[in-house]
This record gives structure tokens, sequence and C-alpha cells, in this order.
């Protein structure tokens, strides 16, 4: 099993450590002309830098240990390019073996609930391995990770599969609190472990459709991976999607009844995995309930943990409602695939308001007020962060074979720059101007092309590319 606790230098686990003291790597010079976004972008790549001990990486000052979504995530969102060796150590060291299974993809641990009685998102460690292969196309990630990929899902499929609805039970993704949830779960690990939640389930399709594509590339047959994607996603459309309310639901319950809630992850989830179809997409993005100070983890926060939010323990509130720089990423990522500058440029603008409330990126924010919460230095916030920069502002979609680019440009911003940039076995240099998300120009060298970097090109090269409003 991974060693989990990796101790920091007292330097950095002192209190109020500002961004500024952490060091800032070389390369990925990004510009705005704006400047409260261009310390945004320093003060996230100071953090993450930050959270790098001994070649792995941890989720943040007070949490100083691996775990496996934290790293996934934020490998998915930045890390990977940014630092593709930290990302390959820590993702590969995170794994277990299971009795008569083999070697899984290490599940988290959880203090409510009574610990997991059933896994819940240890599969999420395949798409942190899956953003890495597409970043760096390394080989040798394929067989490994195929492995793990395999073995966690058959490991689910026999410990928390629900026949008779065909979705997996347990927690939702991250939210192991028990805010979370309503108080009558409040460490009840086996009522937890028979409800549905939308993200978990979406994490499990994404497995399904990874396993199918590593068994492609492995020479395999990719045939039963893929057809329990698809049963699955149907099983979501049909168990989970509220046709009234314009968006899926929370989770089902032991008793077919559905919590109404949005769950912030779930919600970008399905539209990054194409889960939710364009028309469903659209009313997601439209009709999801927010917060005044960003996109938050759940919607409407839970009465009940409401009237003792302001006590000493932070399981009262944690993730009740509390806003999540990571969730704002992923759903601010789902914005621009379906090209709504407006929800994106409003996260955009609320994570960078927030950066500006403390030292470092924190864990959370409050919803009511953007006051910060959690662990200072959080991975996978500062991730989320990036993840704007560089999948919305420079619109990078990393393929097999390359980038493809589609940027989405509030209309503040006019000139974008990001240099110096390490990808594969070339240095780039990247230039946005114009705002809006219809691409007019796109040039390679001074040569217009189409909107793709290929991956086999070496060396150094200058990318322009011009935007305008629709």
């Amino acid at each position: 099993m991974k060693k989990l606790l990796l101790l920091l230098s007292p330097a950095l686990l002192a209190a109020g450590v500002l961004a500024e003291e952490l060091p800032l790597p070389a390369g990925f010079e990004f510009t705005s002309g704006v400047p409260a976004l261009d310390a945004a972008y320093q003060k996230a790549r100071r953090t993450i830098a930050g959270d790098v001990k001994d070649g792995d990486f941890l989720a943040g000052q007070d949490w100083a240990q691996v775990w496996t979504r934290d790293t996934s995530y934020s490998v998915e969102m930045a890390c990977a390019l940014l630092h593709p060796d930290v990302s390959k150590k820590t993702l590969l060291g995170l794994r277990e073996d299971v009795p008569s299974i083999g070697e899984c993809w290490y599940q988290d641990k959880c203090g409510h609930f009574a610990g997991w009685p059933n896994l819940t998102d240890a599969i999420v460690g395949a798409t942190g391995a899956w953003s890495l292969y597409l970043v760096t196309g390394d080989q040798a990630l394929l067989r490994p990770v195929y492995e793990r990929t395999i073995r966690s899902l058959q490991r689910a499929e026999r410990d928390a599969f629900f026949q008779d609805v065909g979705l997996f039970g347990g927690c939702s993704t991250f939210m192991e609190s028990n805010s979370g949830y309503p108080k009558k779960y409040a460490m009840q690990g086996p009522m937890i472990a028979k409800t549905k939640a939308l993200s978990t389930n979406l994490l499990y399709y994404r497995g399904y459709l990874i396993a199918a594509r590593l068994a492609q590339l492995l020479g395999e047959k990719p045939a039963p991976w893929q057809q329990k994607a698809e049963a699955l996603k149907a099983a979501i459309n049909q168990k989970l999607w509220q046709p009234k309310k314009g968006y899926y639901a929370y989770f089902l319950d032991a008793d077919g009844q559905l919590d109404e809630r949005m769950e912030g992850c779930g919600e970008a989830f399905a539209i990054l995995y194409r889960v939710a179809d364009a028309k469903q997409s659209a009313s997601i993005l439209q009709k999801t309930p927010t917060s005044p100070s960003g996109f938050p983890c759940l919607w409407p926060q839970y009465p009940e943990w409401l009237e003792i939010k302001n006590k000493k323990h932070t399981a009262n509130y944690y993730h009740n409602g509390m806003v999540w720089p990571f969730v704002q990423g992923y759903w601010a990522w789902a914005a621009t695939q379906a090209k709504d500058i407006t929800v994106f440029g409003r996260e955009l603008e609320a994570l960078i308001k927030l950066s500006q409330n403390a030292s470092t990126f924190m864990e959370f924010y409050f919803p009511e007020n953007g006051a910060p919460g959690g662990s200072p230095r959080q991975l996978w916030s500062a991730s989320g962060f990036l993840s704007m920069i560089y999948h919305g502002l420079f619109g990078m979609d990393f393929v097999e074979h390359g980038i493809s680019f589609a940027p989405v440009v509030p209309a503040k911003l006019e000139k974008l720059t990001l240099t110096n940039v390490k990808y594969r076995g070339m240095t780039l240099a990247l230039e946005v101007t114009g705002h809006g998300t219809r691409l007019v120009k796109f040039e390679l060298d001074g040569q217009a092309t189409g909107p793709f970097l290929d991956a086999t090109l070496t060396g150094a090269h200058t990318i322009k590319i011009q935007m305008a409003e629709k």
C-alpha cells in the first residue's frame, strides 16, 4: 500500500506562509495585462510548487499526505503539463493490493460515516493517469494503468454495484464529511453505501471508457468495457436526470428517492464526459443554482447544518455548499466546452476575487462572503484556477496525438501570452488576441493552419490565435 504520510519542512508547516515565499518554477510564464489575474496565476504556480515533497504531490499545508483524488484531479486540470514527472511518480504510487483481485487504485480514507463500508471513488486514479498519458504520450503508462483500472472496476462491480438500478453505490467524490449529506446520515457508513451519487457514477463511466481505449491501444478487446460504459450512461440519465429542474440530482437514496440538490462536480462531469447531450448541457449551465461567491460543491445548503455552522468543528460545514476552487475549475471547463462565455467569465472572475482573500489558494471559501477556510496551499485549488487559464483562456484540449485549441476569452481580456511551455519535445510560445468564442485565425510559426498542434513536432514553436465574438 502507498505510504500516505509525508512530512513537510518546518518552514512550510508554519501558519501563514506567503505565496511569495514559495518557489516559482521556471517556464509557463503568463501575462494578461490584468494585474489581479496575473497575480492569481503566479500564486497558483507557487502554491503547487510548495506542495511537491520528495517527488510527490501533497494535498496541502494542513494535509501533508498523498491523496488519490486530490492528485488525479490536479493532474488532469494542470499538473500533467506543469509537473509530469511528479504526476507520474505520485499516481503510480497510489495503489493497494485487494485479496482475490490484485492491484487496484488506492481508495482514500474517511473518518466520517464510520469509515468506508464500500469503496467509493478510487477509480478517479484512472482519470488522472489517462490525462497524464494524453499530455506526455508516455507509453510506459499504458499497461500498468490498464491493469490497475480494470481490477478497480472489477472490485467496484463486486462490492458497490446495485444491479436493480444499474448504478454504483457509495459517497459522492470527495464530499466525505457529515456536512455533505442530510444529518440522518452522520457517521452512518452503511446508509451512505446504499446511496448512488452522481459524481461517483460519472467517474466509473469515465473509468470504463478509459479501460476501453487502453484495451484498444494494447491490442485487447475494448467491447466489454465500452458496453458497460453505455449501460451506465443510460442509467445515469434515466435515474438521476431531473427534466423539470434542468440538471442532475445529487444522489438516489436507498428508497429510490432523489436528493434534488445540485452536485458541483457531478454537473460539471456530466458535461465534460458528454453524458449530458448538447441540450442538457446548455440547460445545466443555465439552470443549476449557484452561490454569491462562486460555484459551490452542492446547493442549496442543508439547513440542519447551517444551524451549527459557526461552531468550531469544520465537519459541521466542510461540504455544505462551500466553494471549492477545484470544483469551480471543472465547472468553468465544462462551460468552455459548451462555449458558454458568460458562465466561464463569471467563474474566472469569482475565483480571482477569492484568491485575494488569503496568502495562498485555500481549500475552500464560504459561499456567503468568500471568507477562506480549510487548509492553506491547497494543491487542487490552485490546479482548478490554472485549468481556467490552460483549458479556458487558451482552449487547450490534450488528445492522443496533439493539442487542439478552442479558447474562450471574456470581453475584458484582449491579449494573453503563455511562454516557455514545455510539451513533449517542444517549447511553445502562445499568444491569444481578441475576445469571444469564435476562432478566426490560427498561425503556427507564421503559417495559417487549423487549430491543432501535432505531437510529433519538436523544438521551439510559436502559436498565435485571434478570437472574435460570434
